[in-house]
This record gives C-alpha cells, structure tokens and sequence, in this order.
C-alpha cells in the first residue's frame, strides 16, 4: 500500500538536480537593437487598428459626432503620435467615402480664425 501524507505533513519533493537556471546576462542592449525597437514600437499594428475599427463601429451617430466634435486638429496630430494606426484608418475611411460628405466651410472672418476649426478629420486633409 502507498503510504499516504498526513494531515500536516508535505509531500516529499522531487529530485530537484539540475533545475537551476544559469543566470542571464545584464549587458546592455546595443545601439542596432536600441533603434530597431524605436522602429518596431511606431510600426502601425494591424491588430489594434481592428480594435479601433471594432470600437468605432460600436458607437453611435451620436458618440461618433461627439468625438468629432472633441478631437482638434492638435489633439488629432498627437493622437496620431500616439496611435498610427489611426493615419491608416483616416485614410481608408477618405478614400471609402464613408466618412460622409465634407463638412462646407463658412467664410472666413475674424471670428471664425480665432476659434480654429473643430473635428477629428477638420485639418487633417
């Protein structure tokens, strides 16, 4: 019959040998790795870009007018940093159509130059 632990003793553990890892190296990266990573991390990700298509298309007429409403040109330029894989998703969305018609621009005035145009797409284009 096995021999069963009992209640407050461990089972014994196994052999062990040979399961240590040999320590890594603590270099430091070299200056091909340093600017290949710098490249990487800009590259615009297809899986993301779905996410965000996903995500926009989830939202309503609405939340997509509020959005537009939010987003400067400014804030689109740092998005844009930020995300690139937005610059692909404006574009495809121009060159679709499907982003409605363009938007008429009043005249200009004193006015309407001070207070810069609103919208994700406004100075994009």
């Amino acid at each position: 019959m096995a021999r069963q632990p009992q209640m407050n003793q461990r089972p014994e553990m196994p052999d062990m040998a040979g399961a240590n890892m040999p320590p890594q190296q603590r270099g430091l990266p070299d200056d091909k790795t340093i600017n290949q990573a710098k490249k990487n991390i800009m590259r615009p990700s297809s899986q993301l870009a779905a996410v965000l298509v996903s995500r926009l298309g989830a939202m309503t007429e609405e939340q997509l007018a509020q959005l537009d409403r939010a987003i400067t040109p400014e804030a689109a330029k740092a998005l844009l940093m930020l995300l690139p894989e937005l610059g692909a998703l404006m574009e495809a969305i121009a060159s679709s159509g499907q982003a409605g018609p363009p938007p008429t621009q009043p005249p200009k005035t004193a006015q309407t130059q001070s207070n810069p145009q609103m919208g994700a797409l406004g100075g994009m284009s």
